[in-house]
């Protein structure tokens, strides 16, 4: 079969912003460009190329999706000693990039997770918060039964040490460079039947590859960093959030479990919880419309989705950066040759956006 290459694939949304601290963060986006915004974290590996094929769901329900690369995947610089917590602060500051004021968050397997920390920390900026077929913490009651062995040996691994973690996870990626084929031949040996059939699909799997190509494309330390974090005590209580969380997950799930799904739907407060028997680790492509309508269905009393994709008014409060985030183009020069952040300003600006491949590094006003 041949796998798809980049081109085809919707990456000319990709663009780049250069953070407060000085890291580029990478994203792609998906759907309606004038919907409602959905900031949507891909899985454990993955990257901004991961997205449901069928567009036409996102634009029939005004859905923009914005997929971005955590750091140290795809083209997100690698951010040593991060922690779970520290994501919702970068993913304000792609909003405020993208001078968007609220917005919902979704995420699936390894990045539900962050949807949590998000749903903890910034919920004045959640519209709502979706978490499918999400990790658990380790240590959770019957967190790892049923769990395939493969995952079982990579979290083991993660939690007795960073470098073994790093390790089995170069192993992981030098199995797949061999043979993106026979990698995914294997995965789907280790999966429920629903799984196996979605493998089948051509343009399913193309994107899979692609999307776990991009996503190792500095190496494994991205993914031994974010294993080792999913693998030890998260840093914060899901007793703690305070605002609605709705989960979506398969009873056949063998990577991440059924007991992860039925501790977090028990320990989040106020958890709208959907378990959908017979299906695995794939829930998402099985239920995208449902979930769509929930992460765009809000503000029907009045508080239309059009406020939070409309340019943000001053609010003396609010922190603003230092620096103008700008895109740069996504695929070519070094760090050394990308746009480096302005002087700081004593008086606030609009942020500014470049077209990522335009060969120009003079702003545009969006």
């Amino acid at each position: 079969m041949e796998t798809m290459r980049l081109a085809d694939l919707p990456s000319k949304t990709t663009r780049q912003i250069r953070l407060h601290d000085g890291r580029l963060l990478a994203y792609a986006e998906y759907g309606d460009p004038a919907g409602r915004p959905v900031i949507f974290f891909h899985g454990t590996p993955g990257s901004r190329l991961f997205h449901y094929l069928d567009e036409s769901i996102a634009q029939s329900l005004g859905a923009r999706i914005i997929t971005p690369d955590r750091p140290g995947f795809g083209l997100s610089d690698f951010k040593p000693g991060r922690t779970l917590l520290d994501w919702p602060d970068d993913v304000m500051e792609l909003a405020d990039a993208l001078q968007i004021d609220r917005f919902a968050v979704a995420g699936t397997s390894g990045g539900a997770p962050y949807v949590a920390a998000c749903a903890l920390k910034i919920p004045h900026r959640l519209t709502r918060a979706v978490m499918i077929s999400s990790a658990a913490p380790i240590d959770a009651p019957a967190a790892t039964k049923g769990m395939v062995w493969l995952n079982r040996l990579l979290f083991s691994s993660a939690r007795y040490s960073r470098m073994l973690a790093k390790l089995s996870w170069g192993l992981m990626n030098f199995a797949y460079h061999q043979s993106p084929e026979r990698f995914f031949d294997f995965e789907a040996k280790l999966s429920p039947e629903t799984e196996k059939a979605l493998l089948k699909e051509p343009d399913v799997r193309a994107m899979l590859m692609q999307d776990y190509a991009e996503a190792t494309r500095m190496g494994a330390r991205g993914t031994a960093w974010e294993m080792t974090l999913l693998a030890h005590p998260w840093g914060f209580r899901l007793q703690d959030i305070t605002m609605e969380v709705y989960l979506w997950h398969g009873e056949a799930d063998v990577r991440t479990p059924l007991g992860m799904g039925k501790y977090l739907a028990g320990t989040i407060p106020n958890c709208r919880a959907i378990f959908a028997p017979g299906e695995g680790h794939d829930v998402m492509y099985h239920h995208w419309k449902e979930i769509l309508s929930v992460l765009t269905s809000w503000g029907d009393n009045g508080d239309d989705g059009a406020k939070s994709s409309r340019k943000r008014q001053t609010r003396p409060k609010r922190r603003t950066l230092s620096s103008e985030a700008k895109t740069v183009p996504a695929e070519s020069c070094s760090t050394e040759e990308q746009v480096r952040p302005a002087p700081e300003k004593t008086t606030r600006r609009k942020r500014q956006l470049v077209p990522a491949g335009s060969g120009d590094n003079s702003a545009v006003q969006s």
